[in-house]
């Protein structure tokens, strides 16, 4: 039997796939088993953003592998120690914790949110999240996900989740300083809904979130899972933003398409962690960090984000070139550095993500009515230019009657 029917036969029905089996990757491109070329504008989620066979991620890993795979967290190892130090000099942070996922690291922020409230800010134990955002799939993630189709079958979720609407300030002011204001310690947000349809939020509205939490001791969480690691043009995506959060989760990205993710915090939220409180056997473990050192060592060259931006910029033109030549088709384009998203009025996104493979192109659908984009921050304007063609092409042979 081939891929697709052993995959069939043995492993659980829990994912939509297209009907592609691929077999190598190289820089942006991946290939099928019959050897056809693809561009790949989904980079496995946003988690390749150096693209495949990475030269400085393949040896990082070959050499560490030859040394120590794995020894238990009650031990020191060297590759998890600098890439702590990395992430803490470059961002906002002064302690990580590291991982295996998104949906960990944001269970380790719950957690750390909550502890820090019963021992410091005497606040209670609820989190508020918003609406349309996307978390995780464990049961702490999934009950901060605002989307009820996440939910479905797995009810009750989680006691102590409140879910406003993205973007309004006041809703979010209400709760805070409202009568049970008391009873929330953390709010959670993600400064770009990757998942809800790439929609990206207001600067002062994060401005006035980040005031608004800090007068009142509540915890402030960025899940970057999605947007973090220079997919924004930014090393980080708050930087967008001009603030900084308490709490921030990384994953997707950092290792290079090995699983690892991290919690970041301020040493003021961070103490509240002590021995015994949170724990994660593989995680940190030393080849992970190793590519995730390679990784991060490469988009922090110098001049390595200045080019995301530019390619960004001109990913933003050609969606806003694209929009208005098919309005009858494209309700909005949506971007930032190297996210994009294409939202259709009537057009089911899976329809074109399946034709833009069969015109050698792989991206992500969500929401059922948007296309994302989202490649390798190696993506070259070049390759950017053959997909707005195919766009074209797959508009005008099916759409455009």
């Amino acid at each position: 039997m081939n891929a697709k029917e052993l995959t069939n036969k043995y492993i659980m029905n829990t994912y939509g796939r297209f009907d592609l089996t691929l077999v190598k990757g190289e820089g942006c491109f991946l290939y099928d088993e019959n050897g056809k070329r693809y561009t790949d504008f989904a980079s496995g989620i946003a988690v390749n953003n150096l693209g495949y066979d990475n030269h400085e991620i393949n040896s990082a890993v070959t050499s560490q592998i030859k040394k120590l795979i794995h020894v238990s967290n009650y031990f020191y190892t060297e590759p998890q120690a600098l890439l702590a130090e990395k992430l803490c000099v470059n961002s906002f942070a002064d302690k990580v914790f590291f991982c295996n996922s998104g949906a960990e690291s944001v269970e380790g922020a719950i957690k750390l949110s909550r502890i820090y409230a019963q021992k410091f800010s005497k606040r209670g134990y609820g989190i508020i999240a918003m609406q349309n955002s996307f978390h995780g799939r464990t049961f702490g993630a999934l009950s901060a996900t605002g989307q009820d189709k996440y939910h479905k079958g797995f009810e009750p979720m989680l006691d102590g989740f409140t879910h406003i609407k993205f973007n309004d300030f006041d809703a979010l002011r209400k709760l805070i300083k409202g009568p049970g204001g008391k009873d929330y310690c953390a709010v959670i947000v993600e400064p770009v809904q990757g998942e809800g349809g790439v929609n990206i939020a207001d600067k002062e509205y994060v401005k006035s979130l980040r005031d608004l939490t800090a007068e009142n001791d509540v915890v402030l969480i960025f899940d970057e899972v999605q947007v973090g690691l220079g997919r924004t043009g930014k090393l980080f995506a708050y930087m967008n933003f001009d603030v900084e959060p308490d709490i921030m989760t990384l994953a997707k990205p950092l290792a290079g398409g090995l699983p690892i993710g991290a919690v970041l915090a301020k040493e003021s939220i961070a103490k509240a962690f002590e021995p015994g409180n949170h724990a994660s056997t593989f995680g940190g473990g030393p080849v992970i960090t190793a590519a995730a050192n390679a990784f991060f060592d490469e988009i922090n060259k110098k001049g390595f984000l200045e080019e995301v931006l530019k390619t960004g910029d001109y990913i933003k033109s050609k969606l806003d070139e694209l929009k208005i030549d098919f309005p009858e088709f494209i309700k909005e384009v949506r971007s930032i550095g190297l996210i994009g998203a294409i939202e259709f009025y009537e057009i089911k996104a899976k329809e074109v993500s399946v034709e833009l493979i069969n015109e050698g192109f792989l991206t992500t659908t969500v929401q059922d009515k948007i296309l994302r984009l989202t490649p390798p921050l190696i993506i070259k304007k070049n390759d950017v230019d053959l997909l707005i063609e195919s766009l074209v092409k797959v508009f005008n042979r099916n759409y455009n009657k």
